[in-house]
């Protein structure tokens, strides 16, 4: 929990205490309506922090309040957002900015193309993922927008140091690219004495292959509560995207951009990335000395069978 020291706390504020006992709180104050999924990431109080989420499911917009909260909050804090380019750093600004402009009580601050700096002390810093972003020390809280954009020399040399002796937060989200790098490995598998919390907000349809094309049909027959106990069993907490239930134009984009694109960015799978000349299983396969079998069997979804389509 941030510092209260010199906030100016008392009785008559009590907007400021709500948003300082809860962050979800403190965005609904701001005029958001969190989905439930990202009242659940709001209401985290884990260290470590992994969401693989569809394309536009909202994971950075939930993810900007929570350095606005940390610099209102604490005083003299430390957030830093590192995206994978320049136009990506610029929107995670721009999410920002909107949070502290809704904010009427916000601590007077001075704002600039990459950070904001308020009248506590706090700094927000928004900038692309390069090495010029490498020794700030202890931060606060560390967000890496679209970790799987950002290469692994970036995390291990300029994130990870920032976390020595240091008890900051670090939340990395994006949506799947590929089954390499580091977002792919924290996702996918655990450490030794794993510190991770894990999210997966996906599509609630899944791609399919009828007699007359692609189709899409409802993923685990549109069971929420039976997908979230089978991603339960890997450690995972898991929701279907509320913006991606509209068949139609979920269908479209089907069409639009294949089945292998729409797996990958809107099922939350590690698909092999187009450049794969041997797939991940091909390669594992080939250093345990056999290749695996990759067995294609038939769902059935309402009745009808079908077969689904391997990326």
């Amino acid at each position: 929990m941030p510092d209260s020291s010199n906030s100016g706390l008392n009785s008559n504020n009590i907007d400021w205490l709500i948003g300082y006992l809860s962050r979800q709180e403190y965005v609904r104050l701001l005029g958001f309506t969190p989905f439930p999924w990202q009242d659940a990431i709001l209401n985290s109080t884990s260290k470590r922090i992994v969401i693989n989420a569809a394309r536009q499911a909202g994971k950075s917009t939930i993810t900007s309040a929570d350095p606005c909260w940390t610099a209102k909050y604490a005083d003299k804090s430390l957030s830093i957002v590192l995206a994978p380019s320049e136009s990506q750093s610029q929107d995670d600004m721009e999410k920002v900015q909107g949070f502290v402009a809704l904010d009427r009580t916000y601590p007077e601050y001075a704002p600039a193309a990459t950070h904001i700096k308020t009248a506590n002390g706090s700094k927000i810093r928004v900038v692309p993922a390069r090495q010029t972003a490498r020794g700030k020390s202890k931060p606060n809280i560390v967000i890496l927008d679209e970790a799987s954009q950002i290469t692994d020399i970036i995390y291990t040399e300029v994130v990870l140091p920032m976390f020595t002796d240091n008890d900051g937060r670090l939340i990395m989200l994006s949506t799947p690219y590929g089954k390499q790098g580091f977002f792919w490995d924290t996702f996918c598998n655990l450490e030794p004495d794993d510190p991770w919390e894990r999210y997966e907000v996906r599509s609630p349809w899944q791609p399919v292959q009828t007699p007359n094309g692609l189709d899409l049909v409802p993923y685990m027959d549109g069971d929420e509560k039976a997908y979230q106990e089978e991603r339960a069993k890997h450690g995972i907490r898991a929701w279907f995207s509320p913006r991606h239930s509209n068949y139609k134009e979920q269908l479209r984009l089907l069409w639009r951009m294949g089945i292998r694109k729409y797996k990958q960015e809107f099922c939350c799978e590690f698909v092999e990335t187009e450049q794969s000349v041997f797939s991940y299983q091909e390669i594992e396969g080939m250093f345990k000395g056999k290749r695996q079998e990759v067995k294609k069997e038939p769902v059935r979804r309402s009745g009808v069978e079908y077969s689904l389509l391997e990326a």
